[in-house]
């Protein structure tokens, strides 16, 4: 039995450190000048402003003017009307599919779904 959860602690591990590296290593190699990769992760530090576009998507525009879109899988009830979320970053990097975020006011608890980088408007 002893060995059974030894083996079980040893995947355990091995999956939490595939899914660490995910985006890390990802950073090391495609970091995209938004303080994004390729449409997986942002960095909240570039983050100038967001928009909560609906119940199921926002916008974040970074410091140097690219906009990053997250569409979430599922609508989150009361995002677009509450205004704003909390969440709460482990590391430096938000990650598709990967970081929860939690309604404001009413603590409603989301995933984020996967980022896209939004072309640029033309002028």
């Amino acid at each position: 039995m002893t060995m059974g959860m030894r083996t079980g602690l040893l995947v355990g591990s091995a999956l939490l450190a595939l899914v660490s590296a995910s985006c890390t290593s990802a950073d090391t190699s495609t970091r995209a000048s938004a303080g994004g990769i390729q449409g997986s992760c942002i960095n909240p530090i570039n983050i100038k402003t967001q928009k909560i576009v609906s119940d199921q998507e926002i916008q974040f525009e970074m410091k140097n003017g690219d906009t990053w879109t997250n569409k979430l899988a599922n609508s989150c009830f009361g995002l677009k009307l509450e205004g704003g979320f909390s969440w709460e970053v482990q590391g430096t990097l938000v990650c598709s599919n990967q970081q929860r975020i939690n309604v404001q006011n009413t603590g409603t608890p989301c995933l984020l779904g996967a980022f896209t980088k939004t072309a640029a408007k033309a002028s």
